[in-house]
């Protein structure tokens, strides 16, 4: 029987705070599609919406277009018909900025300091896989400051 076991320092497996989707938050790494991150150098952690997408840029700018084109016309004419066409436009434009917006949406983003640097953590159009993210690695980052403290 050998006592080799109780020579060597016990090691805890350590606690794992979120793990699927390719992410995986432990109480020492933060590991995003392969790439390690470790939560002692993780600072000021913050969260943004990344830019909109192309489609949903040039839908808007079409809609603002077309309502430039089709207000001075409905004005000059000033028919009933002139300012249907000119509502039907307008709520044509409103739809589709609004599909655009939600077809194409901007990403979340989590971002700290890293090593002394602004750096993207993690992005996600989902924004229930984000919030589920961001809460696990709050609870990392404040599980190492404490344990840190003692």
């Amino acid at each position: 029987m050998s006592i080799d076991h109780l020579s060597r320092p016990s090691r805890s497996p350590g606690t794992t705070f979120y793990n699927r989707h390719g992410v995986a938050i432990t109480d020492r790494w933060l590991i995003v599609r392969g790439t390690r991150f470790a939560i002692a150098d993780l600072h000021r952690l913050t969260r943004a919406r990344g830019p909109r997408s192309s489609p949903t840029r040039t839908t808007a700018t079409a809609g603002v277009v077309a309502l430039a084109v089709v207000a001075p016309v409905a004005v000059a004419f000033g028919t009933p018909a002139a300012w249907a066409i000119a509502a039907l436009t307008v709520a044509a434009a409103l739809a589709g900025i609004r599909f655009a917006g939600r077809r194409w949406a901007a990403t979340f983003q989590m971002w700290a300091d890293y090593e002394s640097r602004p750096t993207l953590l993690f992005e996600t159009g989902d924004e229930q896989e984000f919030g589920q993210v961001c809460r696990a690695l709050i609870r990392a980052v404040e599980q190492g400051r404490l344990s840190n403290l003692s």
